[in-house]
């Protein structure tokens, strides 16, 4: 079974935890929000899948890169909505045209970042933009195994720790899969992420005379003080990325 001697020992990917046969293995948050394994040892039968396939325990060799490319999406509203050049959107429309699946992290209801699909064009609006949280996987790679068997081109966007579970999780190559990572420093503590959201949201409700916070991060689509969440807002300009 896995044995995590150390936090950096751990990617939070959660590929561990859906790979394994018994489900003994979760996710639970340490004191600053981050998702570790833990093991029902009493119910593990010692299969070792989590340990085979784990990108910590295998990483990948190092490679040259082949070729590099400098591209954007010609479309400027779409520039503006993305984090950078909006060439995301372009290859996920492209998938969805195809009658593909596209994966990548969104917000949920309560301003959480989760791992989600869409197969629809509309769908993909809540996967632009930079979420610079840690993302909450689920079942994401069991899902997107699933639809590759079915014989579906799917696009899945995440952070190079959480492309390199996944491509452990599948064990075998599939053409139909297309990856999308970025160069990634780390992934800030989701629980500093729901302390600013709350301090902020109490800083309005104080202005405003109210007394409860209880409204503040039920999301879209119901009456809330936060109506949306963008990182590197454009507001400012192209040099002066701004948090809105």
């Amino acid at each position: 079974m896995i044995q995590l001697l150390q936090k950096s020992d751990c990617c939070g990917c959660n590929a561990c935890t859906q790979i394994c046969p018994k489900q003994c293995i979760s996710m639970k948050e340490d004191t600053e929000g981050f998702l570790y394994p833990y093991i029902q040892k009493e119910i593990c039968i010692d299969c070792h899948l989590c340990e085979k396939i784990c990108p910590v325990i295998h990483q990948g060799t190092p490679r040259n890169t082949d070729k590099v490319y400098a591209a954007k999406n010609k479309d400027e509203n779409i520039r503006l909505q993305s984090s950078s050049g909006g060439v995301f959107t372009l290859l996920a429309e492209e998938i969805i045209a195809q009658g593909g699946v596209v994966f990548g992290a969104k917000f949920n209801d309560k301003w959480e970042v989760v791992h989600g699909f869409t197969e629809s064009k509309e769908g993909l609006a809540d996967f632009r933009g930079s979420k610079y949280v840690q993302s909450y996987i689920g079942d994401s790679f069991k899902k997107t195994q699933d639809f590759l068997k079915e014989g579906r081109t799917v696009l899945f966007s995440g952070t190079p720790c959480q492309i390199a579970g996944l491509k452990n999780f599948l064990r075998k190559e599939y053409n139909n899969l297309i990856t999308v990572d970025f160069i990634c420093h780390g992934v800030p503590s989701p629980q500093i992420w729901n302390r600013y959201l709350t301090e902020t949201c109490e800083k309005i409700i104080a202005t405003d005379g109210k007394n409860s916070v209880s409204s503040t991060l039920t999301g879209r689509g119901v009456k809330s003080y936060i109506e949306a969440i963008s990182f590197r807002n454009k507001i400012l300009g192209w040099k002066k990325y701004s948090f809105f």
